[in-house]
């Protein structure tokens, strides 16, 4: 049956408003059905007397016998005869809630496109703020004056060279603006001349609206979102250059929401504020303005934690992740551990921490508890329930690389979680249930469950950071170094974790190991997880190992490991060739804060060695440095770690410097031993520094002494105290000597507030921070066993 087309349908006498396409008239029968039901039950639905031509004789135009079950022409022409019900006058339910969206869509269209060419004018035309541009050459003109551009809201005629836009006042969640609404056409001196429309007086009422040409670099309109043309752009530069390595959303699926035939509820809109404000960073387009950018930036962190202060869902939590990656991005400071806090408080109360078995369904009477309003829907499809899935993992990881670096204890509790881990990206986006690879319980390396097949680079990250996670508990326990059997028991500890850390390392897909290779072949997308997941291994090899290579106490039987000193420097050059890769192939882009955060400890590691080996600096550091500095443009956590790096490297310059001017300088202090000198004592600053802020006070009536940090202390700090390992069971003082007496007799000292340590016992310590040939080498590695 042919379709029938709403010109012919228009031009029939018969037709009525609800009489549209098929479709749509079923509907509405079925509509219309429905509300007869409703008022009485008990009537029979019969057949209406026929009374109108069949649907095809209507389209032909022609008279219709009205035969049944077929008319006449129908039945010669072996057509199928379809007879439409009579309803009664009027729209079709919910015809006029489209025709608003369609409207609505349309005015935003048009005000995108207005918008688009002001700040085009804004940007290349800036000179001209102070007088009104020339008008077009038409054949008649009239002057322009505020005046006659208020009274522009009533049509006139194209003709008359003026233009015509009538302006309202808007009120879009929550944020008044002003949107100009061009009826007609839109010329370039109606577009130059808006600038901020202030609303005065009632909401209601449209008052006076003051134009100025002088005030439109300050703002134009007071918008929460960009333009939906930047919009889409944006949400496709999030799935290139973050949804790589932060896999939460299925891209698909998240376009449909946000870009689909639907308005975005309020929901979709606060994923697109986090979105924004996150990738707003690889946004290049200037037409974009500072000003504007920053705009947008606190709108969006306005709206989400307000939202998510209100609500919590996985929405929330989705939004709450992005706007994380951002601020982490920036510093781990205060805000970012306060916003952490918030994410990993919500994920456990919301259960995603555990496979649930069953799921709590809305009750039949209103509950007054609160249990309700912690209970998760039934997921919908396995994109959902996955998509759960990995929102806690992110949230795992987040947390791991977050107090790694603060050295501080997991606020994701790991005895709490029980998840599988998440399957390929691939597997995701089909929406095709899988099963992955189960553990037997939290913080153990066995697994009940195991389908190897169906885990990607993300479900390895995921892995390798539960592997990072007991390496973080292990150096946060104390050790007595002088205690045979404690140290044995410490040995074992340590070997076993880097034994699991090679079996982790040989399961991986053959891939890779040609990380090197892609850079080059494959597009930078497909592998920019890979090379994070690469940073992440590093980061747990250098966390294990520096413990043993360079450590802050040293004993008669506890020295510093040769070997793991090479351990650590073929990590860091491993590092450093595939970091060469990807700045060769200009791929730092599309990196996270957490690769940046591998080459921090990278460039530390060879700062510590130097310090210990007595030697110069690994000239690798500097590469580490310009790549931070690079990274600094999108991460601002990297531009923090360069600058405390270049700082460093300063003072240490400065001191082989001087040690080269000196004529005084003593054998023991030559020109070359200076500026390893000048890192072992910014070392034992650091150290010090430790031990002072780890004091508590014995009376509750004492004041705290005020330490004011000398130059560059604070400095020395952040980049040695990682290597405050491993933790004594006694608080040492720094000596000089080799070897120091530390009796329980002594002078009394605070122990350290953030670790269960024992009091004093009579034993042999030292913080000699070098290293000597003649130290026998406790750590023999073995083999790496498949």
């Amino acid at each position: 049956m042919s379709s029938i087309s709403p010109k012919t349908m228009e031009n029939n006498s018969d037709w009525q408003p609800g009489l549209s396409y098929m479709s749509d008239g079923v509907s509405g029968d079925q509509d219309e059905s429905a509300q007869e039901g409703q008022a009485d039950d008990s009537r029979k639905r019969k057949r209406l007397t026929i009374t109108t031509s069949c649907e095809l004789c209507r389209t032909r135009k022609v008279k219709c016998d009205r035969a049944e079950p077929s008319c006449g022409w129908c039945t010669r022409n072996s057509r199928v005869c379809v007879y439409r019900e009579r309803q009664r006058p009027g729209f079709r339910s919910g015809y006029g809630r489209e025709l608003e969206q369609k409207i609505n869509r349309l005015e935003a269209m048009l005000q995108l496109l207005g918008r688009r060419l002001e700040l085009h004018i804004v940007e290349h035309e800036s000179e001209r703020d102070s007088r009104p541009p020339p008008q077009p050459q038409l054949p008649t003109t009239r002057k322009f004056t505020p005046d006659s551009e208020l009274r522009r809201s009533a049509p006139v005629d194209i003709s008359s060279g003026e233009a015509s836009s009538s302006v309202e006042n808007r009120h879009v969640d929550g944020v008044e603006y002003e949107r100009a609404q061009p009826p007609g056409a839109i010329s370039v001196q109606s577009l130059t001349k808006v600038n901020a429309l202030e609303s005065t007086g009632n909401q209601e009422s449209s008052g006076a609206i003051g134009l100025t040409i002088a005030g439109l670099h300050e703002t134009i309109f007071e918008l929460d979102l960009p333009p939906q043309g930047t919009l889409y752009t944006i949400v496709d530069l999030y799935f290139k250059h973050v949804n790589p390595w932060c896999p939460i959303l299925d891209r698909k699926a998240t376009l449909d929401r946000l870009f689909g035939s639907s308005v975005p509820d309020e929901a979709g809109r606060v994923l697109l504020y986090a979105i924004v404000r996150t990738t707003l960073r690889f946004y290049r387009d200037h037409s974009l303005t500072s000003r504007w950018r920053g705009q947008y930036d606190t709108i969006s962190k306005q709206k989400i934690l307000l939202y998510a202060f209100e609500n919590t869902n996985i929405d929330a939590l989705q939004a709450l992740m992005i706007l994380a990656l951002d601020v982490l991005g920036k510093s781990y400071g205060p805000q970012s551990w306060t916003l952490l806090s918030m994410i990993v408080r919500n994920v456990i109360q919301l259960g995603l921490g555990t496979e649930r078995g069953v799921t709590l369904g809305p009750p039949s009477y209103q509950s007054v508890g609160t249990l309700q309003e912690f209970a998760l829907p039934q997921p919908t499809s396995w994109i959902e329930n996955e998509g759960r899935r990995r929102l806690f993992w992110m949230t795992y990881i987040l947390d791991r690389y977050a107090c790694v670096e603060a050295g501080s204890d997991f606020t994701l509790d790991e005895r709490q979680t029980d998840r599988p881990l998440p399957c390929r990206y691939d597997l995701f986006s089909k929406n095709q249930a899988v099963e992955t690879r189960r553990f037997f319980g939290p913080g153990r390396p066995e697994f009940t469950v195991n389908h190897a097949e169906n885990l990607g680079s993300f479900s390895y990250h995921c892995e390798v950071l539960r592997i990072l996670s007991r390496i973080h508990k292990f150096l946060r326990n104390p050790i007595d170094i002088v205690s045979p059997v404690d140290f044995e028991k410490w040995q074992a500890t340590y070997r076993g974790l880097d034994r699991e850390l090679d079996r982790w390392l040989y399961s991986l897909p053959d891939g890779y190991s040609r990380i090197s290779q892609l850079c080059h072949s494959s597009p930078t997308s497909r592998i920019s997880n890979w090379i994070m997941l690469h940073a992440a291994f590093v980061v747990s090899v250098l966390r294990l190992h520096s413990c043993a290579a360079y450590p802050i106490v040293r004993s008669q039987i506890f020295a510093p490991s040769y070997s793991a000193m090479q351990r650590c420097i073929a990590a860091v050059e491993s590092l450093r060739e595939i970091v060469q890769d990807v700045v060769n192939t200009g791929m730092l882009d599309l990196l996270g804060p957490h690769f940046a955060f591998s080459l921090w400890v990278s460039a530390r590691v060879l700062l510590v060695d130097a310090s210990v080996m007595n030697t110069d600096i690994n000239p690798n550091i500097w590469f580490f440095l310009s790549t931070l500095e690079k990274m600094g443009q999108f991460w601002g956590v990297a531009k923090r770690y360069s600058q405390i790096l270049e700082r460093i490297l300063q003072e240490y310059q400065e001191a082989k410097r001087v040690a080269l001017t000196s004529p005084t300088s003593s054998s023991s202090h030559s020109p070359q031993s200076s500026g390893p000198k000048s890192l072992r004592d910014m070392r034992r600053n650091a150290y010090d520094l430790s031990i002072l802020l780890a004091r508590r006070s014995a009376s509750a009536l004492q004041l705290p002494s005020v330490k004011v940090p000398a130059s560059n202390e604070l400095e020395y700090y952040e980049v040695f105290d990682f290597f405050n390992y491993p933790r004594p069971s006694v608080v040492v003082v720094n000596h000089h000597p080799p070897l120091t007496t530390t009796s329980a007799g002594s002078k009394q000292l605070e122990t350290n507030g953030l670790e269960s340590w024992a009091r004093p016992k009579t034993h042999f310590v030292s913080t000699n921070f070098t290293y000597s040939r003649t130290d026998p080498d406790w750590l023999a590695f073995q083999p790496p066993q498949d």
